[in-house]
């Protein structure tokens, strides 16, 4: 089985990109040997296709070489919080009728190739002035089930799961700047992402 993550940087995780089989040292990297170590007998191919600083648009232009050409089984589609943040951090702009647009590009082209196709929710968590970005987060979430719903796919609910465990717990558990993953918030992300996978191993 091939399994490809396409996302920004909490999938590229610190990647050597002049390695194809590095996995970074996130999630994905977790998950990988969460798969081996649950299906020992199975043969994955996990590859990593995070790149960080990546929108919705960037991952428009990369998903021909980057997936279709792949050919993979199963797609885990980590995109968003770059088209909500950076209107803040570099002064990009992106309406919801863009990010719209481009998430259902994203969904149709991947959905064509034959790949299942997992969405893996945007999240902010509340540190670091983060609280800034929630109404155009929550804004491309609404959108994101909005997709899923029609298209029936899956979401792995990470804005609503981080948010609901840091309730008791400090974000800063989790996040070292209200985006990015400590270990523990890659841990997290890795075990929601195992139990979709697990639905499509036989």
């Amino acid at each position: 089985m091939k399994i490809i993550f396409f996302g920004d940087s909490i999938s590229d995780a610190g990647r050597d990109r002049f390695d194809e089989s590095d996995l970074g040292a996130g999630y994905v990297k977790i998950a990988a040997g969460k798969l081996r170590l649950l299906y020992p007998d199975n043969e994955f191919v996990v590859l990593n296709r995070g790149v960080g600083g990546d929108r919705t648009e960037q991952l428009l232009a990369r998903v021909q070489t980057d997936v279709i050409d792949e050919k993979p089984d199963v797609v885990i589609l980590q995109v968003g919080i770059n088209d909500a943040w950076h209107r803040f951090l570099i002064g990009v702009e992106v309406t919801a009728e863009d990010f719209k647009a481009r998430y259902e590009s994203l969904v149709a082209t991947i959905k064509e190739s034959g790949a299942a196709l997992i969405l893996l929710q945007p999240y902010a968590l509340n540190m670091g002035g983060m609280s800034r970005v929630r109404p155009y987060l929550n804004k491309f979430n609404a959108i994101i089930d909005d997709i899923a719903e029609r298209e029936k796919l899956p979401v792995i609910r990470m804005d609503e799961i981080f948010n609901g465990v840091t309730q008791d717990i400090a974000p800063e558990q989790f996040s070292v700047d209200g985006v990015h993953p400590t270990h523990r918030g890659c841990r997290y992300i890795a075990d929601q992402v195992i139990k979709e996978l697990k639905k499509y191993i036989k």
